[in-house]
């Protein structure tokens, strides 16, 4: 009886998780394709420029080059976002399985400003902020 329990204990326990996991808030003004640049905020020298796909499940696609003196570095990255109860954009990697906290303030239907809270890497500077652009859908 106590084996049966306990298995029942760690179904539920994690039927939970995915339950929690998949109720994260999202915010609607956020899907869809955006794109962003920066200047020296992460490495000083280095320009980097992403393309973001959120979807409306709450998970999205990163795609980044960078560009430091001649080297060029492409890479992407997957994982999931979400609105936590105070009204901030946390955005979890999958290669990492760190998460970025960052306050955001919708500026219009295609502009986002997003300010860094907790970053999970080092940056070059003091206070790390960008604007995500809407990409045009063609529709």
């Amino acid at each position: 009886m106590k084996k049966i329990t306990m298995i029942l204990l760690f179904v539920f326990a994690i039927s939970s998780t995915f339950a929690q996991d998949s109720a994260k808030k999202t915010d609607p003004k956020l899907f869809g394709t955006w794109s962003g640049s920066e200047i020296d905020g992460q490495i000083k020298g280095m320009t980097k420029n992403w393309i973001m796909h959120r979807f409306e499940d709450g998970t999205f696609v990163l795609l980044f080059t960078t560009v430091k003196g001649s080297k060029i570095t492409n890479f992407a990255e997957k994982g999931r976002w979400w609105i936590d109860e105070d009204g901030l954009f946390n955005e979890f990697h999958n290669i990492s399985e760190l998460t970025d906290i960052y306050i955001y303030q919708i500026i219009d239907n295609n502009n986002v400003k997003f300010k860094a809270k907790k970053v999970s890497i080092e940056m070059a500077a003091d206070s790390y902020e960008f604007i995500d652009k809407r990409v045009d859908d063609g529709a």
